[in-house]
This record gives structure tokens, C-alpha cells and sequence, in this order.
């Protein structure tokens, strides 16, 4: 079978050799083998015990991005990036399990009794061959108006920060980059490098598609669906070695590429749903 539950843990196997390792605590995709290499990064210094979110992986954000906003006022008590990368979730359903691919669903729990508003969190993971999928799905179950923002915080491991490049951010748009105060730019155009600390806000993607290059040739595709910015992240050493549960020179083995809906609020009416989905493709 390809579908292994442990205590903590689910494991996807495929048959071409390709695997993913999702632990239940957030959700969170803490490992991706495919072509015979671990596609993501998690700092060996992260908890794993469920005291605090997994540095590294595919942590879920949910329901605000970054610090939390001013109001409305159960948003503004939220912490850092919300609760979903926290909460124990649940196997719900093997989705597939055959040649084609392995896939599973995982269900959140309710949200934290002060936060008072009805939907349902569903997310499902889907391996193939040469293919990680990630669906973040949102039902609003309440009468009245949901507002969320979400984001799919991928830790994407490289051998060598210096010599990786991300295509597909078009000229002319815009970002707002953290580095510089927030304030908005809009892209010269050419590839993304880091060059120095890197955290910019990209937003509306015309192509939904990026290319991470990681510098010998190979490459890895990104695609989006549902999502409408990409943030793009990097410390460096100069704000990494203050991350406390970053190992030393972890910031030189990955770069964040992390579709989101963070610029502004997603809204659903009563009923309404959000998909949000990455496509992760190995050439």
C-alpha cells in the first residue's frame, strides 16, 4: 500500500520511488524525495514535538499571513501566521492510492473557542512520479461573511543559494518588499537572485507558473491555481543566525517560494468555497 500512518506521521510511497511525509501536527509536508533527492528543507534544530510550528517543509497558514492585522478584533488576538500550522489534524480519506499517484485528504480541527466562525479546512496531498500536489480547501459553513488570508509556506532545498535563480515574475509587477520598509516596487524584470535578505510580497502573477533554477541545470516547476501573490523568502546569514530554531548556514540550503492570498482578505459568502492549489514538478 502507499498510504502508512505512524503516530505522528503519514507516508506517501510511489512506485517509481518518489515519497512525501506529511506529520499531522499543522499538516505539514516535512518531506518530499523525487528524482532521488529531498526536494524540501527542514532546519534539524525544528521542534517535531508539536511545541511550536516545524521550521521547514509546507507549513499551512491560516487564517491571517505574518503578524496579525489591527482588527477585526478575534483576527487581531490571533498569533503569527494563525493557528493551522498548530493544530492536530486528521486522516480523512485516502483520496487514491494506485499507479498514477498516492493521495490523501486531512481535515483541521475547529478553530480556538475565540475565534468564531464556522467553515471547514480541508487539504489534500497528492504524490506521483515527478509530481507534489497541494489543494488548501475552504468551505464557509456560517451564515454571515469569512475572511481569511492563506498561504503555502514551501521550504524549497537547494544545494547553493548563490547560484539559484526563480523565472516567471513578469515585469511590471508589483511587490512590496519587508526589506525595504514595505514599500512597493515594481519588478525591472529578469530572474529572482538572492543577493541579500529576500522577503517581497509578489502580487497577481500573470503566468501562475515559476521556475526555480537550481544552478547544474536541473529545475523545479512551480504552478498555481486559486492563489493570487507568491511570497519569496530568504534571511541570509545577517537575520537567519537570530532565527532560533535555524540550524547554522541553513539559510544558505533553500529559498521559500509560498503562493498565498495575503495581499488583501479572500472573502466567501455563506457556502461558498476557496481551492487553492500548487502544482511542484521536478524536470
Amino acid at each position: 500500500m502507499g498510504v502508512e500512518q505512524t503516530g505522528k506521521t503519514v507516508i506517501l510511497n510511489h512506485k517509481s520511488g518518489s515519497s512525501a511525509e506529511i506529520y499531522l501536527y499543522g499538516a505539514t509536508v516535512t518531506s518530499w524525495k523525487a528524482g532521488g533527492k529531498e526536494r524540501l528543507f527542514v532546519s534539524s534544530k525544528s521542534a517535531l514535538d508539536g511545541s511550536k510550528p516545524i521550521r521547514g517543509g509546507i507549513p499551512v497558514v491560516f487564517p491571517i499571513f505574518g503578524p496579525p492585522p489591527s482588527s477585526p478584533p478575534e483576527y487581531a488576538a490571533l498569533k503569527q501566521h494563525g493557528f493551522a500550522r498548530i493544530q492536530d489534524w486528521t486522516l480523512d480519506k485516502v483520496i487514491m492510492d494506485r499507479d498514477e499517484g498516492v493521495s490523501v485528504r486531512f481535515l483541521a480541527p475547529p478553530p480556538p473557542k475565540e475565534f468564531e466562525h464556522k467553515y471547514k479546512l480541508a487539504y489534500v496531498v497528492t504524490l506521483s512520479a515527478h509530481e507534489l500536489v497541494t489543494d488548501v480547501h475552504i468551505t464557509n459553513q456560517g451564515t454571515d461573511d469569512f475572511i481569511f488570508q492563506t498561504l503555502l509556506h514551501n521550504y524549497l532545498a537547494v544545494d547553493d543559494i548563490t547560484k539559484v535563480s526563480v523565472d516567471g515574475v513578469d515585469k511590471g509587477v508589483n511587490y512590496r518588499s519587508k526589506v525595504h520598509d514595505n514599500k512597493h516596487f515594481d519588478w525591472e524584470g529578469g530572474p529572482v537572485k538572492v543577493t541579500g535578505p529576500l522577503d517581497s510580497v509578489f502580487h497577481s502573477l500573470p503566468s501562475k507558473q515559476l521556475k526555480l533554477n537550481y544552478g547544474d541545470g536541473s529545475a523545479l516547476h512551480l504552478r498555481i491555481r486559486g492563489f493570487e501573490d507568491v511570497v519569496m523568502w530568504n534571511p541570509t546569514e545577517s537575520i537567519g543566525k537570530d532565527i532560533g530554531d535555524m540550524e547554522q548556514g541553513g539559510w544558505d540550503r533553500y529559498i521559500c517560494i509560498e503562493p498565498g492570498y495575503v495581499r488583501d482578505f479572500k472573502s466567501l459568502k455563506a457556502g461558498e468555497e476557496f481551492l487553492g492549489q500548487q502544482v511542484l514538478r521536478i524536470e
